[in-house]
């Protein structure tokens, strides 16, 4: 389990062969505070704080991307059928990182190849200030006077 959270960010990312990208994030506060599971993947999200240090993680794969094969029952073809299909994947999937207080960042890693990506937060909607909108003036009230639909002469 993570820690508890109040804070989440719904991570867009995308896979194709050049590797992981971030394609959005959306902060999103929970109604209360909440641990997320942990699951095994090849990709892992994290939130990071200061100095890059990681705050918290998940781990996930992408949709067709992940090993299905079993060691003891599989053939080679088979095998080999499965890497063909996921050196050709494009994939597109939303995960839920936990932000604890003082993340500042969220970096994707790959395990497998050994690369990442990362992407500045920003302010969270706890943390800004609510805008203050201008009031609209009063308009003025009508004049009176004894006009075209008057009866007064």
């Amino acid at each position: 389990m993570t820690t508890n959270v109040g804070e989440v960010a719904n991570l867009t990312v995308r896979w194709d062969q050049k590797g992981v990208t971030i394609v959005k994030v959306e902060r999103a506060l929970l109604a209360k505070p909440a641990a997320m599971m942990r699951y095994r993947g090849r990709f892992e999200a994290r939130a990071l704080g200061a100095a890059n240090k990681t705050l918290d993680f998940v781990r996930f794969d992408f949709p067709l991307l992940a090993a299905a094969e079993s060691g003891d029952e599989m053939t080679d073809e088979a095998r080999t059928l499965g890497e063909k299909l996921r050196a050709n994947v494009t994939a597109t999937t939303v995960v839920r990182v936990p932000l604890p207080r003082g993340a500042t960042a969220i970096a994707v890693w790959d395990t497998a190849a050994h690369k990442g990506v990362s992407v500045s937060l920003t302010p969270s909607p706890s943390a800004a200030p609510a805008a203050a909108t201008p009031a609209a003036p009063t308009p003025p009230a009508p004049a009176r006077s004894a006009g075209a639909g008057s009866t007064r002469k």
